[in-house]
């Protein structure tokens, strides 16, 4: 019951209706000013928007962001249209990631507060039963540490969990300190199936940069630098550093502009294929992981240690088991959870590799499928 409580607060939204990540992903979509102010920018061009600048509380990091600017500042329409795009999947797939990784930190903080709330429990109930002898207070002494690294944990949580907070509301054009609840994210992100793209989204925008360059819109060194990674996977399983050189590298000097144009278009492509083939594997092997974790797990481990807890005050278990099975359901929870978020991750980068260029990027392409 105390940890029922003890999530509501972290969630700060006792009475408030919890949201879903694609719920969230949609809201950002819609109210997010950074987002706004782009689309209004974007649609006046070739001429230059007279928009007011708004106040951007959480602006966003994406592949293209330096690139989206210049190319509103160059009146540069089709440019801007294909960076915009890209901003947009960029910003319902942070704050979808975001949502789970926050719902992630609620529990945790949550499953660690009442812990070391019911160990502290326990050392309360040793203190107003003193037995005479070296081993109870010994045994005491082990339970008011062994309640140090629970409240250590869930005070890390509650932090990470509150930045989350602040930085979800950012994206959704909220107040920083607005109460925020989320549900169902912890869950494996379900991809539907789709058919093969023919020209996704990052090698439209990389030839339309190569034809740019080749007709004296950037500097030649700028056309010859392109890498793919991944970037939702930035730590964990799945992580990789970019490949950064070229799969095809040219003549210094006489390279005719199609022979280029060929051969830069040929590595992106390589280097597209590659990541693609990475992201599948480290997908499967996140969902692999989060399989063998099964909630009936971690909801096994839990009732073994509320048994523990109850054999441990009639003194039938000793205190080195019931510390242990304590730890193994907050490993067993904090394991499954972050198996999850990973698998998000890379379902993300993966998904970002297929989106379509010729479309606007599709509403809910990645659905929670619970697993229970």
């Amino acid at each position: 019951m105390k940890r029922f409580f003890i999530l509501l607060t972290l969630a700060g939204n006792v009475f408030g209706e919890a949201l879903t990540p694609d719920q969230l992903a949609r809201q950002a979509l819609s109210g997010n000013p950074e987002l706004r102010f782009y689309e209004e920018q974007v649609a006046a061009l070739p001429k230059p928007a007279k928009v007011p600048v708004p106040e951007i509380l959480q602006p966003l990091d994406f592949p293209s962001q330096t690139e989206l600017r210049r190319a509103v500042l160059n009146l540069d329409r089709d440019m801007a249209r294909l960076y915009l795009a890209e901003f947009r999947y960029v910003l319902e797939s942070e704050v979808r990631l975001g949502a789970v990784e926050y719902q992630s930190a609620v529990e945790t903080a949550a499953t660690a507060a009442d812990i070391a709330h019911r160990i502290g429990a326990l050392v309360k109930m040793l203190e107003e039963r003193p037995a005479a002898g070296v081993e109870a207070l010994i045994e005491r002494r082990i339970l008011e540490g062994a309640a140090l690294p629970f409240i250590r944990e869930a005070a890390e949580a509650k932090v990470r969990a509150e930045y989350l907070r602040t930085r979800l509301n950012g994206l959704l054009g909220r107040e920083a300190g607005k109460s925020l609840e989320i549900s169902g994210g912890l869950g494996l992100p379900a991809q539907k199936e789709v058919d093969a793209v023919e020209r996704p989204l990052l090698l439209k925008i990389r030839e339309a940069e190569i034809a740019r360059g080749l007709a004296g819109g950037g500097a030649a060194a700028e056309i010859e630098a392109f890498a793919v990674g991944g970037w939702f996977t930035r730590e964990g399983l799945g992580a990789n550093d970019a490949m950064t050189g070229m799969t095809r590298p040219g003549a210094t000097y006489g390279a005719a502009p199609d022979k280029t144009r060929e051969r830069l278009s040929d590595d992106a492509r390589r280097k597209w294929t590659r990541e693609q083939a990475q992201r599948r594997a480290a997908l499967a092997a996140a969902k692999e992981v989060v399989e063998a974790i099964p909630p009936t797990l971690v909801q096994n481990l839990q009732a073994a240690a509320d048994l523990a807890e109850r054999q441990y005050r009639v003194g039938a278990l000793g205190v080195n088991l019931l510390v242990e099975i304590h730890h193994e359901y907050l490993d067993a929870l904090q394991s499954r959870n972050a198996s999850i978020l990973q698998a998000w991750r890379n379902a993300l980068d993966l998904a970002f590799l297929d989106l379509p260029a010729d479309e606007a990027p599709p509403k809910g392409k990645i659905t929670v499928k619970p697993v229970n």
